[in-house]
């Protein structure tokens, strides 16, 4: 039987993500900010452009030439299409190495050195790739309706994959075959974990950043800029579905803040899903097994990988020493 239930999980996740939070914060600062930087300067770049291209072409004439407009689109769009990629990327680093920052704290009780803990992903990018890879296909099949179901009761036993892929030597398609494994006999106890971390971090979370930014009147300066730049869209199809600017500007409003809560809170939920996976493997490694041969002992055997002696090094010393 697993050590700690879900909740013991969940508060000793939370435990560790508030007592570091100023780092983790950090850490997450560009994935998530470098995101949004990205898709403003990009969108909102793009439409000052086309806005103001009337007096443009007026005042320099050679603007008045569909190729020299789009040239310059291109050079508008470029630098803001660098920020989101490299933002993206540390984004989707971050799930590996948000494990290993978790393993390294439960070893020397800090959190230090985000390269090295981003190298642990980086060592293996190709495999880190294959494996991103192989999950965007899994989803892609899972929101066909007819696979909702079955989708979602894969997307539990998978959960683990990220955990599997930092500590395990295994392949990419091992990463999802070891997830299965360890989740296997414990689904509902997954799930509820599961749960509790999707009402904390995309539910209770977001509505705290809603408070916050209508407090600051953030909402609706947003909301109103979402709504001009709507109306240059053609969105008159949508209208009779109810799809107005203002309700589009509002929704996108709450996707911000949406994403905001769900990329700061990454950290808890990798630190929960580390413990969580901690827990599963010494529980298994714990339930007897069948005699098997030497040979195929050594097959078989699931090589745990311990954390790196130059990283615990480095926790030793004091946080601007490196």
């Amino acid at each position: 039987m697993a050590k700690f239930n879900v909740l013991k999980i969940f508060f000793e996740g939370l435990k560790i993500y508030c007592l570091n939070i100023y780092k983790f914060v950090l850490y997450m600062a560009f994935p998530v900010l470098g995101q949004l930087f990205g898709l403003f300067w990009i969108f909102g770049l793009t439409y000052l452009f086309t806005q103001n291209l009337g007096s443009l072409t007026v005042k320099y004439p050679a603007l008045n030439n569909i190729s020299t407009i789009i040239t310059c689109v291109v050079i508008i769009v470029i630098p803001g299409l660098l920020v989101l990629m490299k933002a993206f990327w540390d984004y989707l680093v971050a799930y590996g190495a948000l494990n290993s920052m978790t393993e390294g704290y439960l070893s020397t009780g800090k959190v230090y050195d985000f390269r090295s803990h981003n190298e642990v992903v980086l060592n293996k990018t190709f495999s880190f790739i294959a494996l991103w890879f192989l999950f965007a296909i899994f989803t892609l099949i899972s929101i066909i309706p007819v696979f909702w179901i079955l989708g979602f009761i894969f997307f539990v036993y998978f959960i683990l994959i990220f955990q599997v892929f930092t500590f395990e030597n295994v392949s990419p398609v091992g990463c999802f075959r070891r997830s299965f494994e360890l989740i296997k006999g414990n689904f509902a106890s997954t799930f509820i974990l599961m749960l509790v971390l999707a009402i904390f971090c995309f539910y209770l979370l977001s509505a705290g950043i809603s408070v916050i930014f209508d407090y600051l009147n953030l909402s609706d300066l947003l909301s109103k800029s979402f709504e001009n730049w709507v109306f240059t869209l053609p969105i008159e199809p949508l209208e009779p579905y109810g799809a107005t600017p203002a309700l589009i500007g509002k929704s996108l409003v709450g996707q911000l803040v949406f994403f905001i809560g769900a990329g700061f809170t990454l950290p808890l939920r990798s630190i929960c899903w580390t413990l969580w996976y901690n827990n599963l493997a010494q529980n298994k490694q714990e339930k007897p097994k069948k005699k098997v041969t030497k040979k195929a002992e050594k097959s078989f055997k699931i090589e745990k990988r311990e954390i790196d002696p130059e990283i615990i090094r480095r926790a030793r010393l004091e946080d601007d020493e490196y």
